[in-house]
């Protein structure tokens, strides 16, 4: 069952992969991991380059890149958002031209979501979008449980040229209720160094690339 990807191996045995069909609220989800999530953002903060279009979904992953996007080198950028926190953070940034994607709004994520969201992305093209994910499986790729959210992140990857999925590794081995895209589709996931090798392989056998961070080489922010 473990070849199968159906149990994860612990010290004391293994248990079977959960399936996760609920979200955590945004103010939960930025008080964990934290550390993590900062080196994962550190690594996705050198792909941007100057004078770039760029895509952040919601998410805690994303909220700390956004901190490295207003503190950075980084500039004139265009920063495309659906997240009320990461708005807020850039919105005063002089590197930064920022745009809202607004529509039906979702208090406990600080998202918006629907078809006025969509649409937007729908209507653009970008040089990178950086989407987060409640779930990676080496079944299912990219899982997440609301269907609307879903919708969302999928107009944000057909926009971009370049494509990527930022999750710490505590979200691998669990799967939601919609699939938001394959490995194939994404340039580039990255994660921290949690993530067992043999995870690893997995998903670069269904086409995915992964990419870890060295967290003993990660200096405090």
């Amino acid at each position: 069952m473990d070849s199968a990807g159906l149990l994860l191996r612990t010290h004391g045995g293994a248990v079977k992969i959960k399936e996760t069909a609920f979200e955590q609220i945004q103010t939960i989800k930025e008080k964990e991991r934290i550390a993590q999530k900062r080196a994962i953002a550190r690594r996705a903060y050198e792909e941007i380059k100057d004078k770039e279009t760029i895509i952040l979904d919601a998410g805690s992953t994303n909220h700390e890149l956004a901190k490295l996007i207003k503190k950075g080198e980084r500039s004139d950028l265009v920063i495309i958002t659906n997240a009320f926190n990461i708005a807020n953070e850039l919105m005063h940034c002089e590197k930064v031209e920022c745009i809202f994607a607004g529509g039906l709004i979702r208090p406990q994520i600080l998202s918006c979501v629907g078809l006025f969201t969509e649409d937007l992305f729908q209507n653009v093209s970008v040089d990178r979008a950086f989407i987060g994910t409640n779930n990676i499986s080496v079944e299912h790729a990219l899982t997440t449980p609301n269907m609307q959210e879903c919708r969302v992140k999928q107009s944000m990857l057909t926009a971009a040229r370049k494509k990527y999925a930022l999750a710490d590794s505590s979200k691998f081995r669990t799967n939601s209720l919609y699939c938001v895209c394959k490995f194939k589709d994404l340039n580039l996931i990255i994660t921290d160094d949690e993530l067992d090798e043999s995870y690893i392989a997995k998903i670069n056998g269904k086409g995915g690339r992964i990419e870890t961070v060295n967290m003993r080489n990660q200096q405090t922010i």
